[in-house]
Order: structure tokens, then C-alpha cells, then sequence
């Protein structure tokens, strides 16, 4: 009997440390560990995923006459087809993504948005809002499982010349949404940013996005301001009223939107009943905003002038 093709499988057990928002502390019923979603209808949990496509269960603990709670799944900003059944005091959702879902993204970001939230009374009188018990989420690649890697020692090099060469923070986001006739605009604050040897007090990024591209200004408040554009492709150019070197930094620092948005939703969406399209909208628009910047960083260093030429203390400078 010949062995099949292995498929790697990751397992989030909800009794361990969640990274993400949006849950109540675990608890334990009927031998089964779990976390409550809540206080608001929108929760966030972050985990290692196979690459590729792939499907997934989420297994909720359902007690005896109740019903499997209707849940919306979202990955990385992507709606997924979700199915349920029964399978005695567990509710399973099963789900599955292509490709293009985890496309350029290094972690799966997941969000359950519960269609209901009930009140629950916890000690103290007191009474907590919470939507379901989630126990367990288990992904498993679609494709067979990776072959040892071949490129660490330059993957390794890589990540340390990135970080001592280009280093960037993005500090604390701040994000407000509006809408400009057809387009979308999404105005996000980061404070206390760094672009190279520079601390940035805040940067202010305006992006407007619409059927024939994303259109993009960054700047510091009463500054100058740099302008990209994202066209329907994916691809960007880097701003050429930089120096070579700060348009590499400005390159990094889109690549960071989507984790930067990850935190801002940790913090916003706290018991918070959100539009879940809008978000996962932008969250699409800023994982292809990351992907084009890491792609016209990656040409930039491969085809451009030698990074390693420049001073990396040299301060950032706008223009």
C-alpha cells in the first residue's frame, strides 16, 4: 500500500492564548474547552495557515437544544462559503478558500462575525454580552505537504539586512472610513511611526479607492505629501520625488497595512457591531496595496542602485 500525499494541518485550540480580538476568557463544559465570542458581533483570531489553497472546520461547542449559530467567515478580507452540521455537542462549520485568499499574506486572519449576540449573567450580578463557543479552528493545505527548505540562509540574510538596512515602524493606527461619490476613502493616522532613523510624530495616509485603481498620498500633517497609484493589476511605482533610498522605506511601510489594520481592529471593533463588508473590502484593497509594494521593493533592490550604498543613518527627508 503506497503512502498518499501528506496535508499539514494547523490546529488553534481556544483554551491557549488567542491572538486577535473580540473573545471572552476560555471556559470548560462538558470536557470541552472554549472561548465566547464577544462583547460585540465582530471577533478576530490570527494563526499560521498552510499556503495556497485550503479548507478549514471551525468547531463550536452547541449544547443539547440549541441550534448551530449562524456565523460569517471571513479570511484575510475574504467571504468564505460556510456550511454546518451537527456532530454531538459539537456545531462544525466547514469552509474552504483558493488561493488567492492567502495570496502575499504570511498568517491567516480570520473574523467571525455572529449573526446574534445573548446577554449571559456572570458573577457579580453582572451580565456579559456573547455570541458563540468557538473551540477549535483546524486549516489543512489543499496542496501536499512543502519540501524542506532550500533558500533559509537567504531568507535569513534578507529579514536582517531589511531590519538594519530599512528599518520602519508603524506606530499606533488610527483609521476613519467616508465615501467620495463612487469612491471609497479611507483615511488612516500612525503615531509615533519611524521611516529609517526618523521618528515620524504622524503620518497621515489618504486612500481612495475605485473601480480603475487605488489612488494613494502619505505625508506628515503641514507637510509635503508623496502620491502613488495602484492600478487594477496590482502593480505601483515607487514615489520618484524621493531619494531612492526613502522610496524604499515608503515601500515597506505599505507592505505593513494589512498587520497595521490588524491591530486597529483589535482595538476598535471591541464590542462593536461593524459593516463586516466594508472592512473586509479595505482588508482586500490593502493585502493588494502590501503585495505591490513588496513587489516594486523586490525589483527595486534586485534592479536599482545598490541599497547598500547609502548612509542608513541619513534622516528621512520628504522631498
Amino acid at each position: 500500500m503506497e503512502a498518499g500525499a501528506w496535508r499539514r494541518q494547523y490546529v488553534h485550540d481556544l483554551l491557549f492564548a488567542v491572538d486577535g480580538s473580540g473573545w471572552h476568557e476560555p471556559e470548560m463544559k462538558e470536557s470541552i474547552g472554549y472561548r465566547w465570542s464577544g462583547p460585540g458581533r465582530f471577533s478576530v483570531l490570527r494563526m499560521a495557515a498552510p499556503s495556497g489553497a485550503g479548507r478549514g472546520e471551525a468547531r463550536l461547542l452547541v449544547l443539547q437544544g440549541e441550534a448551530v449559530p449562524e456565523v460569517a467567515v471571513f479570511l484575510n478580507g475574504h467571504r468564505l462559503a460556510v456550511t454546518s452540521r451537527r456532530q454531538g455537542l459539537l456545531g462544525v462549520l466547514d469552509f474552504a478558500w483558493d488561493a488567492a485568499a492567502m495570496a502575499g499574506e504570511t498568517r491567516a486572519e480570520f473574523w467571525f462575525h455572529a449573526e446574534r449576540l445573548a446577554q449571559l449573567p456572570v458573577p457579580g450580578g453582572r451580565m456579559r454580552a456573547v455570541g458563540f463557543r468557538l473551540s477549535t479552528l483546524t486549516l489543512t493545505g489543499a496542496a501536499g505537504g512543502p519540501l524542506p527548505a532550500g533558500e533559509a540562509l537567504a531568507l535569513i540574510i534578507g529579514r536582517r539586512f531589511l531590519f538594519e538596512r530599512l528599518p520602519i515602524a508603524t506606530g499606533k493606527p488610527r483609521i476613519a472610513f467616508r465615501s467620495e461619490g463612487e469612491a471609497r476613502v479611507l483615511e488612516l493616522r500612525l503615531d509615533a511611526a519611524r521611516l529609517g532613523p526618523t521618528a515620524q510624530p504622524q503620518l497621515v495616509l489618504t486612500l481612495r479607492a475605485a473601480a480603475g485603481g487605488i489612488d494613494l498620498e502619505l505625508g506628515a500633517p503641514g507637510g509635503a505629501a508623496v502620491a502613488a497609484r495602484i492600478d487594477p493589476a496590482g502593480r505601483i511605482a515607487l514615489p520618484t520625488t524621493l531619494s531612492p533610498r526613502d522610496g524604499l522605506l515608503v515601500a515597506r511601510l505599505l507592505a505593513t497595512l494589512p498587520e497595521a489594520f490588524g491591530r486597529w481592529l483589535d482595538d476598535a471593533m471591541a464590542g462593536a457591531s461593524p459593516d463586516a463588508a466594508l472592512l473586509a473590502a479595505w482588508r482586500c484593497d490593502l493585502a493588494r496595496l502590501a503585495r505591490g509594494a513588496e513587489a516594486a521593493l523586490a525589483a527595486a533592490l534586485s534592479d536599482g542602485a545598490d541599497a547598500f550604498a547609502y548612509d542608513a543613518a541619513l534622516p528621512f527627508a520628504w522631498a
